[in-house]
């Protein structure tokens, strides 16, 4: 076969393209080798029409359109909006007052309330720039990090868990989150930020750092399980949570549709699919550890120790277990088909390759589960066993501190073959295909098949060699001519500072996602955002936050009361006539009441956190009525009122706050929580454990903060809403404190009824 004949124009491309992808650690194979992939979408090549599609363009910079009312411009965001809405014959909406503003800026910053103090601070500062301060400090703050990596966890599926039944903890998991919050904090480019999550082990081998940022690829659920496994499922499995990050998190496109068939909706083929996924054929989960020899003897000393003291406990145990477990063994045995019973018993040298499934299968029939244990058990022996099993759990919290692990991703071996899958299914492999991005995103002439400069580096305990294909990916998906990666991150800042993105379904620029509202305003940020400009560098979030929040379509009232009628020809505020009113997340309204109680704990960083769960969680997830301990929960109970992001992140375990306010299932990429309203919400709020405690503590911090009691309500108001009390909301607490006493609560309780009340009110949990 000979090499298609191609025009001066199209070589041009194709040097330029192999340029770029010489650049990426690739390069083009023979022209008559790139006859070997046919490029089609539902049977059919791709189309000038297929790659005109807005999202799959390159953005350009939009030039600032041309306003009536030039004085409301405070940068060219607002000029982007007015155009839009002085062509519907709309107005944008007066500006908040600066109480209100205060809140809405330090909570979409920091994810905290603003404190009192600062909040009179800025309202008492008449400097023209008093607001570019505010901006200044709260995007300098530690909490700026811990709130924005909130968001970032939400799409790259993050768990601390393997989910599914068994839902195992990966240990040290954690690090990854320290990784995303460090980042963020050091305004780490993002594209940096993205290079180093996908290959991170092969820009640097030997860099601990860099090994934990790496977990983004394996971030999402893992289906692990004892017995019998299907290799091959296992592996797909995998593969599709690593494309599910890629895919949904940056590339902003359900990548995955394709997995089966070619996409129902967006030119991506199935072939498209597993040629991506060839990126990743050779990586596979890698726990890398480096201690040094010091750190490795401490340990293993230490865990000696732990053991011999544990020792003991075990011994007991067993002793107590065994004649039960035998009894149970037993009854099982006897029960055994002949078959099973056969091949059991027949010694393992003699037996077939059949006989030694049987046997194996005739074991895992024998196995004597944790209910089936304490069924038989008699009271005392329950009652003696749950004494001793208290004992160990308690030496169990002293275990020593792990090795330093960074759980994330390696090259293990050399790439294996990459097929295409009938159907998705792991056991029809059709024609092999060789890494490749999606026909749709490159030129027409780009060549068919990639090959890739091997990454090494040497390490202490010989070479690491990988097949830089990561590397590649990622230098791809943050080149400046990508058309999507700045466009989605831009688009997700943008929906967490105004409620709703310009295109309001971020985890999907596809055709069938929705249409930007404002895609010029898109276009515009997506190139300040990814080009340096003006002495400033490319990829800063923090810049583009400043950006954002200092523009006066931040700045408006959310309030739809003023003068004029809510307008028909904008009803769900998609042109930002006026600003969006929010509600707090999940883990901002523990937060918010943890600050407002003055029980918050500040530390970063550092192990997860298992707080103590309701007893009827605890019971519903784990064994009703078994004493044992299968919920550990830290010790240190300072820890217990840490922000709610260093909370251990289980898949099947949420706290009820949680999950009733929406934080989502932490099994796929969350671009956008639902906002639910309904009666378990106001419920847990006002009848949990949790909150009630920390309504005592609020109390408390009152009595601390203002020693004259009818002044508390007043400093009430201004911890848990921002603002000072009228005079009419002085006399409903007074009247409620009355009332609460003459149906019989004590003082002390009437007032934590009242902090509990406050904390329940829509303008406590809702951001205007």
């Amino acid at each position: 076969m000979h090499p298609p004949q191609l025009s001066s124009k199209s070589l041009g491309k194709l040097l330029i393209l192999s340029l770029v992808l010489a650049g990426c650690g690739l390069a083009m194979q023979d022209a008559p080798q790139a006859q070997q992939e046919a490029f089609l979408y539902k049977g059919q090549p791709l189309t000038d029409e297929h790659r005109n599609y807005w999202a799959f363009r390159t953005p350009v910079r939009s030039a600032v359109p041309t306003v009536q009312q030039t004085e409301w411009i405070k940068n060219p965001i607002d000029a982007f909006i007015l155009a839009a809405l002085e062509k519907q014959g709309l107005q944008p909406s007066p500006a908040a007052d600066k109480n209100t503003l205060m809140r809405r800026v330090t909570f979409d910053l920091t994810g905290l309330p603003p404190t009192p103090r600062e909040i009179e601070a800025f309202v008492n500062d008449r400097a023209p720039d008093a607001y570019q301060k505010v901006v200044k400090r709260l995007l300098a703050s530690p909490r700026y990090g811990e709130r924005w990596a909130q968001h970032w966890l939400d799409v790259a599926r993050f768990g601390e868990t393997n989910g599914y039944e068994l839902d195992a903890e990966r240990d040290q998991a954690w690090r990854y989150r320290d990784y995303v919050i460090r980042s963020l904090n050091e305004d780490k480019p993002y594209d940096r930020f993205l290079l180093e999550q996908i290959a991170g082990d092969e820009l640097d081998p030997s860099n601990f750092d860099l090994r934990v940022a790496t977990y983004f690829v394996r971030a999402g659920p893992q289906h692990v399980v004892g017995g019998n496994q299907d290799e091959a499922v296992n592996r797909q499995e995998w593969l599709t949570e690593a494309m599910f990050g890629i895919g949904n998190a940056v590339m902003g496109l359900t990548v995955g549709c394709a997995r089966c068939h070619d996409h129902k909706f967006d030119p991506i083929s199935q072939a498209d699919y597993y040629r991506m996924q060839a990126f990743f054929a050779a990586t596979d989960n890698h726990d890398f550890k480096q201690p040094a020899a010091n750190e490795q003897k401490d340990y293993l000393t230490a865990m000696m120790a732990h053991k011999a003291k544990l020792k003991p406990i075990l011994d007991q145990l067993k002793e107590i277990e065994r004649p039960y477990e035998k009894q149970i063994e037993d009854g099982k045995r006897a029960k055994l088909e002949a078959r099973y019973a056969a091949a059991l018993n027949k010694p393992k040298e003699e037996r077939s390759k059949e006989e030694a499934e049987d046997a194996k299968l005739a074991e895992r029939m024998l196995d004597v589960k944790y209910e089936e244990l304490l069924a038989v058990l008699p009271a005392d022996v329950k009652a003696r066993r749950a004494a001793l099993r208290k004992e160990m759990h308690a030496l169990e919290l002293q275990t020593p501190a792990p090795l330093a692990t960074a759980l994330g991703v390696t090259d293990a071996k050399p790439a294996p073959a990459m097929h295409l899958l009938k159907g998705g299914d792991p056991h029809r492999p059709a024609q092999i295909v060789t890494p490749r991005f999606p026909a749709v995103l490159l030129p027409p002439d780009a060549p068919a098949l990639l090959w890739f400069t091997p990454v090494k580096a040497p390490l202490k305990s010989g070479e690491f060699v990988s097949t830089g294909r990561r590397t590649a990916l990622a230098r791809w998906l943050t080149g400046k001519d990508h058309p999507l990666t700045a466009r989605v991150m831009m688009n997700r800042l943008w929906q967490h500072h105004f409620g709703r993105g310009i295109v309001a379904t971020p985890n999907d620029f596809g055709k069938n996602g929705a249409r930007p509202s404002h895609p010029e305003l898109l276009d515009w940020l997506a190139t300040e955002f990814a080009e340096p400009s003006n002495g400033k560098p490319g990829w800063s979030l923090k810049q583009m936050h400043e950006l954002m929040v200092l523009s006066n379509t931040y700045q408006q009232t959310s309030d739809v009361a003023h003068e004029r009628a809510r307008p028909p020809q904008d009803l769900d505020n998609v042109l930002l006539w006026r600003m969006n009113r929010k509600r707090l997340e999940a883990e901002t309204t523990r937060d918010a009441v943890l600050s407002a109680a003055g029980t918050f704990t500040e530390k970063l960083y550092g192990p997860s956190v298992r707080v103590p769960l309701e007893p009827e969680v605890y019971d519903n997830i784990f064994t009703e009525g078994e004493p044992d301990n299968l919920w550990p929960v830290t010790p240190d109970v300072k820890q217990h009122s840490r922000r709610t992001i260093y909370l251990l992140y289980k898949r099947n375990v949420r706290l009820p706050l949680l999950a009733t306010y929406d934080a989502p299932d932490l099994m796929s990429s969350c671009g956008a929580r639902s906002v639910s309203i309904h009666s378990l919400q106001a419920l847990t709020l006002m009848n949990s454990e949790f909150m009630w405690e920390q309504a005592q503590a609020l109390h408390q911090r009152l009595i601390r903060d203002v020693k004259v009691e009818p002044w508390r309500v007043n400093w009430l108001y201004r911890l848990t809403l921002g603002r000072a009390a009228t005079w009419q909301e002085r006399q409903w607490t007074d009247a409620f404190l009355q009332e609460q006493q003459r149906l019989g609560r004590t003082k002390a309780e009437a007032w934590a009824d009242l902090c509990l009340a406050m904390m329940n009110l829509n303008e406590f949990l809702y951001l205007d």
